[in-house]
């Protein structure tokens, strides 16, 4: 394959915006528009708004810049790629497992934010549990999405298929599958073909097979106006009912819950607009909720078009592993431009 973007930079876009994410995922939206600025970084996981005895899942053994399953899981896929073994569901679960079995034996503990699969690792439950789990969920968590960007660059006939596996390997249920899709269909869009970001929504339409819950909400999506002038209603379009509300995470807020299709609506938008990386990445998180997510693939997708120059300093600098992160960037992108 014929690369005209840099690996490097996107792998480190993805773990920029998730890290910085990290340090205000599930803030109310206003809050996060009054406290953030974007000169700083700013850890405000001890106030999210949980029981005192759930506290410790979102705090501890957290570090500020500490990237998350997010990036995780992501290296665990392109780890899975260059392998060149055949990419089955239980192939993707040993690299995701190595890949957080790595984290303790560095750092003595696991990282932060696995959402279902914390009970894989912590082996209270088996995969299949877990599978079984997600399979009948009305609203399935974001994890197959949030680990899609390295499908993107495989064959084009393969990207659905690749990324149905991806999702069935913890997430067996449509609407996972369907934002598996979209994400790798919107990173082969712009990093590969050089689409018009405008036209990124119609593209998923084309190549992905959407249920009509999709269309209808895709639809919506598309008609928006721009960003800054978005109001209350719309809103509610891109993210759902506002403050979120039970099942989906987390209840009482403003801002993007903790579910597949939100997190794809929203990706898919803000690409649609964003001008380059740090315009994606702060547009991610003014969005309220779960925005470690959201700013890991916008981020990392711009970073790999327009590089990381908009990126201040101090977030490139501070970021979590940027050796280990460069030197997974080397290998996937030798992997790829012998494809």
């Amino acid at each position: 394959m014929k690369l005209s973007m840099d690996v490097e930079e996107m792998l480190l876009g993805v773990a920029i915006g998730d890290a910085f994410g990290a340090g205000v995922e599930f803030q109310d939206r206003d809050w996060i528009r009054s406290h953030v600025d974007f000169t700083r970084f700013v850890n405000a996981r001890d106030r999210i708004a949980v029981p005192k005895n759930r506290k410790e899942v979102f705090t501890k053994n957290y570090t500020s810049w500490d990237y998350t399953d997010d990036t995780e899981m992501t290296i665990g896929v392109i780890k899975a790629l260059i392998s060149e073994e055949e990419v089955t569901e239980e192939f993707l679960v040993s690299k995701w497992k190595e890949e957080y079995d790595k984290g303790i034996n560095e750092k003595g503990f696991g990282r932060n934010g696995h959402g279902s699969m914390s009970w894989f690792y912590s082996g209270e439950k088996t995969i299949y549990e877990i599978r079984d789990f997600q399979k009948g969920r009305k609203n399935p968590g974001n994890a197959p999405a949030m680990r899609s960007i390295p499908f993107g660059f495989v064959r084009e006939d393969l990207i659905n298929k690749y990324c149905e596996i991806n999702a069935n390997a913890t997430h067996p249920n449509i609407n996972a599958i369907i934002s598996s899709q979209c994400i790798a269909r919107a990173t082969e869009f712009i990093l590969v073909k050089n689409g018009d970001q405008k036209d990124i929504i119609d593209y998923c339409r084309k190549t992905v097979d959407l249920t009509k819950e999709y269309k209808m909400y895709f639809d919506r999506i598309d008609r928006l106006g721009i960003y800054e002038n978005l109001d209350k209603q719309d809103f509610e379009v891109l993210c759902g009912s506002q403050p979120i509300q039970k099942p989906y995470f987390l209840p009482g807020i403003l801002g993007v819950p903790s579910d597949s299709k939100y997190t794809t609506g929203c990706v898919l938008y803000i690409l649609k607009m964003a001008m380059h990386a740090m315009d994606a990445l702060k547009k991610s998180v003014n969005l309220g909720g779960d925005v470690d997510s959201v700013a890991s693939i916008t981020t990392g997708i711009m970073a790999g078009k327009y590089g990381l120059d908009s990126i201040p300093d101090f977030m490139r600098e501070e970021v979590e592993g940027i050796t280990y992160l460069q030197e997974i960037s080397l290998l996937f992108r030798e992997y790829l431009e012998q494809m």
